[in-house]
């Protein structure tokens, strides 16, 4: 079984000049052999799923150097395949969708119709865990509270911002919010700074497995009722189930929307191709690097892509007889 490479430098959201130096960046990237990834946060599944997709492709790929980006979620990453700073990235499905229908009056007031999907990855889910002493138990008591909904522009924040609007309340409703990350979002419920958390991510998400083990979580259901109000077919009914975290309120019913690998249109046929040949190349390393991808597959890997699948991708999944593709 092929083993990963140990390669991975975090890159943080200001370092976007390539390591071949500040002249790179004038360069299509991907014209240079380089493959930069844009992922998220250390708290959320974004980053290590970033991290098994680069080193997938550095097992399968000598002749590239593939670099994971440390980044703010969905809508930087769209924005970083937009500018070429980035070759491929994650995001969430309702952020692909409002990104290339024009939706989003505040981050996509025009469509943006060159993104193209590469592979949908693995479900993420909305989590709502508040501190278990907050005394909150419903998303109506969440009214006065001290939130924080991940990073600024990332797709937590347009999830709890969706799902929050769906069930008659607003962020001007709310005590405090905060744009944190996972670990740092750690940090403030530990330290009492804010009452509770969204994070939308895969089950198993490393800050609150970490929360859980210094304090009483709670996990605050989000109803049926609500995720229906929202009208957008990215927002699938799901489960937080039992035993996933050490914490009160599991099962808890939630909201999942897909996450998905992207690039732009430009990108060539061939790169494309080489990357998901690299995946699938390496696939029990690849559903090992993290919970969240323990059942990719080629089946999953089709299901529920907002966007037009990249022709390369398209001609991939179909070549291997996968013709139900969205």
């Amino acid at each position: 079984m092929t083993s990963f490479p140990p390669l991975l430098t975090r890159r943080h959201l200001g370092a976007l000049t390539l390591a071949t130096g500040a002249g790179a960046a004038a360069t299509p990237a991907h014209a240079a052999r380089f493959i930069n990834v844009g992922a998220g946060h250390s708290g959320g599944a974004f980053f290590p799923v970033g991290v098994a997709v680069v080193a997938a492709i550095s097992a399968s790929m000598p002749d590239v150097r593939a670099q994971v980006q440390q980044t703010g979620g969905s809508h930087e990453n769209i924005q970083l395949v937009l500018r070429r700073r980035a070759e491929f990235g994650l995001a969430l499905a309702d952020a692909l969708s409002a990104a290339v229908r024009g939706t989003d009056e505040r981050r996509y007031p025009r469509p943006l119709p060159s993104l193209r999907g590469v592979a949908a990855l693995f479900p993420s889910y909305v989590h709502l865990a508040v501190r278990a002493d907050s005394g909150i138990r419903t998303l109506q008591d969440l009214r006065g509270k001290r939130i924080t909904v991940g990073a600024a522009g990332g797709g937590t924040e347009s999830n709890a911002r969706t799902i929050l609007a769906a069930a008659g309340i607003s962020f001007a409703d709310l005590g405090r919010i905060e744009f944190l990350s996972g670990t740092d979002s750690a940090d403030a419920i530990r330290d009492r700074r804010i009452d509770g958390l969204f994070l939308s991510t895969g089950l198993g998400a490393s800050a609150l497995v970490e929360i859980g083990r210094s304090i009483d979580l709670r996990f605050v259901p989000i109803p049926a009722e609500t995720i229906t109000a929202i009208g957008d077919a990215a927002y699938i009914l799901g489960e937080v189930p039992a035993g996933t975290y050490q914490a009160q309120g599991l099962p808890a019913p939630t909201a999942i929307v897909w996450t998905h690998l992207f690039c732009d249109a430009s990108m060539p046929n061939a790169t494309v191709t080489q990357v998901l040949e690299a995946i699938f190349a390496n696939l029990d390393p690849f559903r090992g690097a993290h919970g969240s991808l323990r059942s990719f597959s080629l089946q999953r890997a089709v299901q529920g892509m907002p966007i037009a699948f990249h022709d390369a991708a398209r001609d991939f999944f179909v070549a291997r007889g996968i013709t139900a593709l969205g």
